[in-house]
């Protein structure tokens, strides 16, 4: 599920939460701005708990739950 998940358009930047991130595909926002932190939900907007963050920097693990 968070596969799929991880395909959806993303809402809000996940390192400002600012709306409209640019790149708007997970995948892509990770290869045009290399390894910063993920510190926001970028389809919810929700701010992560630093033990997520700590363990997955980059996003990779979250999913709508």
């Amino acid at each position: 599920m968070t596969e799929t998940f991880q395909q959806e358009i993303m809402k809000f930047d996940p390192g400002t939460n600012r709306p409209n991130p640019y790149p708007s595909h997970a995948a892509q926002y990770r290869k045009y701005h290399g390894a910063s932190a993920w510190l926001y939900n970028p389809w919810t907007g929700d701010l992560r708990a630093l033990g997520d963050i700590g363990s997955d920097i980059l996003g990779h693990l979250i999913n709508n739950a």
